[in-house]
């Protein structure tokens, strides 16, 4: 393979993918009719770029007999996996000149997280937390109210919009639900505290927090005494932006 003519367009794009992925399309001319093949050919780096501008060669084979003499053009994509933070941008060579794009990360500090995922420390609860119901992109209904997954002691249960309880404290947001109603044997509701989580420009962040189960005592001879006690739950919390298909 050789080396096309020269570069004429870089687009660059992130992909709506889990991880992020960097999509590269590169324009360019050849000399002469019948080249094929065309792609661009990463540079080797033992270490990450300083500057964060990776380079690529953009190469094609050239026709084995008689080719039209006339300048042609020619495209290559490139799927660069798992997109780091440390990509600032590209830098594409050919023959005669080389062309560099830079990516713009200015929307990456806006991304939040759309699912919370929780395991306490006690091996048995796990908690999936939405904010808002996931609808795919371009759909014209609005989205959904909060939903919340508890699989526990208690049993897998699924909480949706009225049935989730969302307060603003100082603490940071306090989602609550009921797991047993109250009843003769005593209810059971549960609290997560969940603490405002910065992404960064990141895919998703890792955090700790804690749960809290109060239990009522449920119908007694002498109310005498506290009517709630409370069990603290540790829990370690992923908080993701996941795309939506």
């Amino acid at each position: 393979m050789e080396k096309i003519l020269e570069v004429t367009e870089i687009a660059l794009a992130i992909l709506e993918s889990f991880p992020p992925k960097l999509s590269i399309t590169a324009s360019g001319t050849v000399p002469t009719g019948g080249w094929s093949n065309p792609k661009l050919d990463p540079y080797i780096h033992i270490q990450a770029p300083p500057d964060g501008i990776y380079d690529f060669n953009f190469v094609a084979d050239p026709p084995e007999g008689v080719a039209t003499q006339v300048i042609s053009p020619v495209e290559a994509v490139y799927i660069r996996e798992n997109l780091t933070p440390d990509v600032k941008g590209v830098r594409i060579h050919a023959s005669q000149n080389s062309k560099t794009a830079m990516l713009d990360n200015s929307g990456q500090s806006d991304r939040h997280p759309n699912r919370f995922t929780l395991s306490g420390c006690d091996g048995h609860t796990h908690i999936v937390f939405f904010p808002q119901a996931l609808t795919p992109l371009g759909a014209s209904e609005p989205p959904a109210g909060a939903q919340l997954q508890y699989d526990g002691p208690e049993g897998q249960l699924i909480f949706h919009g009225e049935d989730i309880t969302q307060e603003q404290t100082i603490l940071g947001s306090l989602i609550s639900v009921t797991l047993r109603p109250d009843a003769d044997a005593g209810g059971i509701d549960f609290a997560l505290v969940l603490p405002p989580v910065n992404l960064g420009g990141e895919a998703r962040q890792d955090f700790k927090t804690l749960g809290i189960k109060a239990r009522s005592r449920g119908r007694v001879i002498n109310p005498a005494g506290a009517e709630l006690s409370y069990d603290v739950l540790n829990l370690k919390g992923i908080a993701e932006d996941i795309p939506i298909l």
